[in-house]
């Protein structure tokens, strides 16, 4: 494959593909910002097709309080599943680059997350793989692999997520606990949370806990980063509830907007995770 032709096929220039590939990786998923609601009034959950509990009816007093308990169940109920697979159709835009591509994403539970980045004429630029400690990019289009650990990914996207993280947010899960901030709506319950470096809010629907946005906003430095992630066309397959489309923005010095929507995804399902790294490409270490 001639790199340069490959490079106006994809329509991205070669020096802002690492960008592009860490913001498909962590937010593309996966993963706006605090301060921007793009498109915010248009996103409402879609939840026709999705197996849920009745809404919730109980007297003002307790409400409140078994509400809280009941979302806290529901999110922190491990998932039951060992693969799963997605392919998205991608648009993202960013002062950089903009462009359209595939996104075909596999994850074995706790352990990988593969990703590859292909054009519209199947030309793959790019393979990713993600373990709890590490990083993998081959970047096709300049004939290079670079390999980071995951604190790498961090710092370049001022984000301190880790690989259990990037999971959670592919698949549309929240991890809460007692010490949350919580404040029930009309029609959705939001949880907030804030530590010495990341706030953290979630908006729920009181009709099946469906996780309808997700925001991460870093604090305490001065390239400020935030991610906004809206949920939206939840369907049920193999007995999950999945958000078939994501809007998701980012914020900061490299700001950036990406729509990931599914047109296949599975769980449970054998696959194998194919990462082959040519001994002609030039190897970077970060």
């Amino acid at each position: 494959m001639n790199p340069n032709a490959a490079k106006a096929v994809l329509g991205i220039p070669g020096n802002n593909m690492q960008r592009i590939f860490f913001i498909i990786i962590v937010f593309g998923l996966m993963a706006a910002s605090g301060c921007r609601t793009a498109k915010k009034a248009q996103h409402v959950v879609k939840d026709s097709a999705v197996s849920s509990s009745p809404a919730i009816k109980l007297p003002h007093a307790d409400s409140a309080a078994i509400l809280k308990q009941q979302l806290m169940d529901a999110a922190n109920t491990p998932l039951n599943f060992n693969t799963f697979y997605g392919r998205a159709k991608a648009s993202f835009s960013s002062p950089q680059a903009a462009g359209n591509v595939t996104v075909y994403i596999k994850m074995l539970k706790d352990s990988i997350i593969w990703i590859s980045i292909t054009g519209p004429l199947n030309i793959e630029g790019a393979r990713v793989l993600v373990t709890p400690d590490s990083i993998k990019i081959i970047n096709k289009l300049e004939n290079t692999v670079q390999l980071s650990s995951i604190e790498h990914l961090q710092a370049i996207t001022k984000l301190p997520l880790g690989f259990s993280d990037f999971q959670n947010i592919i698949l549309g899960k929240a991890i809460l606990d007692g010490n949350n901030n919580y404040q029930v709506k009309k029609d959705s319950v939001t949880v907030s949370s804030t530590d010495e470096v990341l706030r953290s809010v979630y908006s729920f629907t009181k009709n099946g806990f469906l996780l309808g946005q997700s925001n991460y906003q870093t604090i305490g430095n001065s390239d400020v980063t935030g991610a906004n992630i809206f949920y939206n066309d939840y369907h049920v397959v193999n007995n999950f509830n999945f958000s078939a489309s994501r809007d998701i923005a980012v914020s900061g010095k490299s700001p950036a907007s990406l729509t990931l929507n599914f047109k296949d995804y599975n769980f449970n399902q054998p696959l194998s995770f194919v990462f082959t790294i040519s001994k002609n490409y030039r190897v970077k270490y970060e």
